[in-house]
C-alpha cells in the first residue's frame, strides 16, 4: 500500500474553471483523495475567462480543501497585459497563503503545476525553506514553447532570464512529471535535469469511455451532418501549436467530395482565423462549432469515424496533444498530423490505432482511401479503445503519482535531496 500523505498543491487555475490543466488537476486531487491522502489546493478564483463567477474563497469539494486567491480585474487570457498581471497577483498572493498554510500545518509535500509558468516558484521556496520535498508537475515547457512559436516578441536577455529561473525551480524539486519522452528530453537537454527524476505520466481521457456508450440517434441531425458523410472530427484548442491552414487545405481538396465532412468543434486564438478560412474558401464540407457541453461533446465524438489531432513543428519536445487519448478512450481511429517522432505519433504507429502524416496531399488522400474502408477504419478504433484501456486509465495514472508521491517522502529520499 502506497505510503498516505498530506499534500498542499499551487495552481492557478482548479475546477470551476474552465482551464484544462484545473480540471485535471481536480480528478487528480479526486484519485488522491480516494486513495487516502490528504490534499489541500491552493488555487485561484475562477480567472481562465474574463467573465467567470466567483467561487468561495474556501471550500471543501470531495474531501479537498480549496482555498482561493482573489484576483480582482485580473481575469481573462485575452489581453496579454491582464493576463500576465492575473499571473503576478496569484503568485504574489498564492506565495503568501501558501507560506501561512503550510505555517498552520504539517504538510508531506507540496506539487506545482506549470500554470502559470512561474507558479513552480511557490513550491521552490516552499521546499527551500522548509526542506518539505517538491514536485513539479509540467504540463508546459517555458519559455521553450514561447520562443519555439513567436507567440510574444521579447529581447534575448528575458528568455535567458526566463530559461534560468526555470532551470532553478526544477533544480529544487525532488521530482519531476512530464507528459511525455519528447518533452523528458528537453529538461535534460536545456534545463539540467537529471534524467533519473523525470517520470512520464501521460494525462487520462476526459472523459473516459467504456466502450458500451453510444450516441444520441438525432446527434448528426442536430448539426447538420448527413449519416452517409464520413466524419473527422478535430476538438479542443485551436492555436500556435494546433495548426490548422493545412487540415483546411486538405478539405479544400476534398470539397467536392458530398461524403465527407470536417467539424472542428473549440475555441483558442485560432477560431477566427479557421472562419474566415471557411468563408473565404466556401468550404460547404467544413463545419465550426464552439465548445459544447460534456454530453454533447460525448454524443460528437462517438458519432465521428476518426479523430484529427495536429502539433506544430518543433513542438514534439515541448507538448503532449492530450485530446487524443480522450479519442482513443472513445475507441476512435486517429489521425495524427505532426512529426513522425512526437510522442502521440509514435504511440499511434506502434498501437496500430491510427495514421500518421504530415502532408496536405496525403491527408486528402488518407481520408478518399478511408470513406471506402470502413474495416480498416473499425479496426484501427478497436486497437485504440483496447491499449487505452489496458494503459493509459486514469486509474493507473493515478497509481503512478500515488507511488511517486510516497517515494519521493520517504525519508532517505527527502534526505539525499536537501
Amino acid at each position: 500500500m502506497d505510503k498516505l500523505c498530506r499534500i498542499l498543491v499551487v495552481n492557478q487555475y482548479f475546477t470551476p474553471d474552465i482551464a484544462s490543466s484545473g480540471q485535471l488537476l481536480k480528478e487528480l486531487c479526486e484519485g488522491l483523495s480516494d486513495k487516502g491522502h490528504e490534499i489541500t489546493v491552493v488555487c485561484s478564483q475562477p480567472s481562465y475567462e474574463s467573465s467567470g463567477e466567483n467561487a468561495p474563497t474556501f471550500e471543501e469539494i470531495d474531501s479537498i480543501r480549496v482555498h482561493r486567491v482573489s484576483m480582482k480585474g485580473t481575469r481573462g487570457r485575452n489581453n496579454l497585459l491582464v493576463r500576465a498581471l492575473g499571473y503576478v497577483r496569484f503568485l504574489i498572493f498564492g506565495w503568501f497563503l501558501a507560506k501561512r498554510l503550510v505555517k498552520e500545518n504539517k504538510y508531506d509535500i507540496v506539487i506545482a503545476l506549470s500554470n502559470p509558468p512561474f507558479v513552480g516558484v511557490i513550491g521552490a521556496l516552499i521546499s527551500r525553506n522548509t526542506s518539505m520535498p517538491f514536485l513539479s508537475i509540467m504540463y508546459d515547457i517555458h519559455p521553450d514553447i514561447v520562443l519555439a512559436t513567436g507567440w510574444m516578441r521579447l529581447p534575448s536577455w528575458v528568455f535567458r532570464i526566463w530559461n534560468s529561473l526555470t532551470s532553478w525551480i526544477l533544480s529544487r524539486a525532488c521530482a519531476v512529471v512530464v507528459l511525455g519522452e519528447g518533452m523528458r528530453k528537453t529538461l535534460i537537454e536545456t534545463k539540467n535535469v537529471n534524467g533519473n527524476l523525470i517520470n512520464v505520466i501521460p494525462v487520462w481521457a476526459r472523459p473516459e469511455f467504456d466502450g458500451t456508450e453510444a450516441p444520441e440517434q438525432e446527434t448528426r441531425a442536430r448539426f447538420g451532418i448527413s449519416e452517409d458523410e464520413f466524419l473527422i472530427l478535430f476538438a479542443g484548442n485551436i492555436g500556435i501549436m494546433q495548426p490548422i491552414d493545412e487540415v483546411i487545405e486538405a478539405a479544400e481538396k476534398l470539397k467536392n467530395s458530398s461524403d465527407v465532412k470536417f467539424l472542428f468543434m473549440g475555441g483558442g486564438v485560432g477560431i477566427e482565423k479557421l472562419s474566415e478560412l471557411i468563408l473565404s474558401k466556401n468550404l460547404a464540407n467544413v463545419l465550426s462549432v464552439p465548445y459544447q457541453p460534456f454530453a454533447e461533446f460525448q454524443n460528437l465524438l462517438l458519432c465521428s469515424d476518426v479523430c484529427l489531432v495536429t502539433l506544430a513543428d518543433g513542438m514534439e519536445k515541448l507538448s503532449v496533444p492530450s485530446r487524443a487519448y480522450t479519442f482513443l478512450s472513445a475507441g476512435k481511429p486517429v489521425i495524427a498530423m505532426m512529426h513522425p517522432e512526437s510522442d502521440v505519433a509514435e504511440l499511434i504507429q506502434s498501437t496500430d490505432s491510427g495514421w500518421v502524416v504530415s502532408k496536405v496531399s496525403d491527408l486528402a488522400d488518407l481520408i478518399n482511401r478511408l470513406k471506402k474502408d470502413e474495416n480498416q477504419v473499425n479496426q484501427k478504433g478497436i486497437n485504440a479503445g483496447d491499449y487505452y484501456s489496458k494503459v493509459l486509465r486514469k486509474d493507473l495514472s493515478i497509481d503512478r503519482f500515488s507511488e511517486l508521491i510516497g517515494k519521493v517522502t520517504e525519508p532517505t529520499k527527502i534526505a539525499n535531496n536537501f
